[in-house]
């Protein structure tokens, strides 16, 4: 356990701070089957290495919230009532553990864009992706920040996070990969393809802090 962390327990649990404590425990039940091993769906988004990192932060984000006395020195260190320096806000629903629920799903809503056949194939061959890539597909589908965050359930700040490739604004990195797969299914790229170049960047970027 660990109090002084920089992640967000709450957010690696997906409850608000003022949830009940029943609700944690319940929140920490769903995420162990979410991403447990018997699960085959959550392979199609993370690898088995990154699936087991995130059980191992659901186990340390539950010693600590699933503890009465250390959740309430958690709560007076992080203070809620404002963003602390390094920590990713409290987002609003279930933004990882509904990927796997529409998994097979395409997003209800698409803008309308112009077929751009240069742009499309400049896609297509792209190998090398960091977040101004990935912002310039999204502009160029007329997808807006807001829109994007409503289909995929993700916070605009962490979608910002991503293409300006902000580690500080955003959370563990398995939760990003997770945002990116769900972002290029939006966009209809290729989601090896992009998550594993995106982490590349991201991994170095994490490296420079």
């Amino acid at each position: 356990m660990d109090v002084n962390s920089k992640y967000n327990y709450y957010e690696i649990l997906e409850v608000s701070p003022q949830s009940h404590q029943t609700e944690v425990n319940q929140a920490y039940e769903r995420m162990k089957v979410t991403y447990g091993g018997d699960n085959p769906a959550i392979y199609t988004i993370f690898s088995e290495e990154e699936a087991r990192n995130m059980l191992n932060l659901i186990e340390e984000a539950f010693s600590v919230l699933g503890n009465k006395s250390l959740r309430t020195d958690y709560d007076e260190k992080m203070s809620f009532n404002s963003k602390p320096d390094g920590m990713a806000p409290i987002s609003v629903g279930r933004p990882i553990a509904s990927m796997t629920d529409k998994i097979k799903k395409g997003p209800l809503f698409k803008p309308e864009f112009k077929m751009n056949a240069i742009f499309e194939a400049e896609i297509k061959e792209r190998t090398d992706w960091d977040g101004e890539q990935i912002k310039k597909v999204r502009e160029y589908k007329n997808w807006t920040l807001e829109s994007l965050a409503e289909t995929t359930k993700i916070s605009g700040y962490y979608i910002q996070g991503i293409e300006k490739l902000e580690p500080g604004s955003l959370p563990a990195p398995v939760f990003v990969r997770g945002y990116v797969s769900q972002i290029c299914r939006v966009l209809s790229l290729d989601e090896k393809k992009v998550c594993d170049s995106f982490m590349k960047y991201y991994k170095k970027a994490l490296e420079r802090k």
